[in-house]
């Protein structure tokens, strides 16, 4: 998975050679993060722990080549911990989150749509850096995400970005060393200002 994801951003790059370089930008967007439950790969002492929604806040320096960008991006999330199900039988989790620092490289392609909109499609890899408040999982792992927006150009140097992300840390494990799955959708709205 990690070599399909790299070799399509790669390819995807040496693709965008531009006849002329649009020039770096800044970023910066907030919205709201989405989990999906969090599953052990094999049954312990819970069959699944729910989380709720939460807000994710990112930010990034980037340069765009004109229909295509790359970036440097950090981004936070944080989501509290609501129940769990064990052996068919739910209960309450009170006072416990986790909450993860994402920092990833993304490729975008721009689609020209006129009159100043433009659809994009994008993809990122990187490493997510967990923090459970009870240490249940706190071990940097592998992440990449995939998802498309539109930029909407509001004056000459910046664009309002609605997009929408799909954030996936590979390779997480807990404090019994066991592999985690942990998916989120991030729905985000922001600015990107030329420089």
């Amino acid at each position: 998975m990690k070599k399909t994801i790299f070799t399509a951003l790669l390819v995807a790059g040496l693709g965008c050679a531009p006849a002329y370089a649009a020039g770096p930008y800044v970023s910066a967007s907030v919205g709201a993060g989405i989990a999906g439950d969090i599953k052990p790969s094999r049954v312990i002492d819970y069959d699944y722990d729910i989380l709720d929604a939460g807000v994710a806040f990112n930010g990034a320096l980037g340069y765009d080549f004109s229909p295509c960008r790359t970036e440097i991006s950090i981004g936070y999330q944080k989501h509290d911990f609501t129940g769990y199900r064990y052996g068919g039988v739910y209960g309450n989790i009170y006072g416990h989150s986790v909450s993860f620092i994402t920092i990833m490289a993304n490729g975008y392609y721009d689609f020209n749509a006129g009159s100043g909109i433009h659809p994009y499609v994008m993809g990122g890899i990187g490493i997510a850096i967990p923090d459970a408040t009870d240490k249940w999982v706190d071990k940097t792992a592998f992440a990449w995400q995939a998802g498309a927006g539109v930029g909407i150009k509001v004056s000459e140097k910046a664009t309002v970005d609605l997009g929408y992300r799909y954030l996936r840390p590979q390779g997480l494990k807990d404090n019994f060393d066991v592999d985690v799955n942990l998916e989120t959708h991030n729905i985000m709205a922001g600015i990107r200002y030329e420089l």
